[in-house]
């Protein structure tokens, strides 16, 4: 069972291609029925196995792609947790990756998980990434890391366009440490 093949089908089951998912898939949550998650959740985990033994980025490409899709019910993002010894290089892809479903998920990895430089990765997205959901879930991340830190960038949301922001940057700011 190879990741690839399982994520082939998932993309021919959903009628779509890892480049056309983000703008076509809506507001999510259909991906749910796929019919096919075992089987994928096995590739996924044989995947993690050999990213253990070696790094190979074709490989965490893949599993870039099942964390994406899996962002209703955070399987993937658990296995990866749980499972995958050596994080740093897989969230660096992920959190660079052209997915933000992926994205928003490393967000909160680093949040509740030591890896190396996660406080300067939720910074690094934070600071360049364009999707308002992903800034918001870094900066909740953040507050768990570096709670000065987090109301610092928080102070520069609060007048945000967004609201989400502006309730998450209060949030932050009022929150006690």
């Amino acid at each position: 069972m190879s990741l690839e093949t399982e994520l082939a089908n998932f993309w021919d089951w959903a009628g779509m291609t890892p480049e056309t998912y983000n703008e076509e898939r809506g507001l999510g949550e259909w991906e749910i029925e796929y019919p096919g998650w075992d089987n994928l959740y096995k590739a996924a985990n044989e995947v993690i196995t050999l990213l253990n033994k070696e790094f190979n980025h074709d490989l965490a490409q893949l599993l870039v792609y099942a964390l994406a899709i899996d962002n209703e019910s955070g399987t993937v993002l658990q296995s990866i947790n749980n499972k995958l010894e050596s994080k740093l290089r897989f969230v660096r892809k992920a959190i660079h990756s052209d997915q933000p479903q992926a994205r928003w998920q490393m967000a909160e990895l680093l949040g509740s998980t030591e890896v190396e430089d996660r406080e300067k990765l939720l910074v690094s997205l934070i600071n360049r990434d364009k999707d308002k959901y992903i800034v918001r879930r870094a900066l909740l991340s953040l507050a768990k890391v570096n709670h000065t830190k987090a109301v610092e960038f928080s102070k520069g949301f609060l007048r945000d366009p967004d609201p989400f922001m502006q309730l998450v940057s209060k949030q932050i700011i009022n929150q006690e440490v």
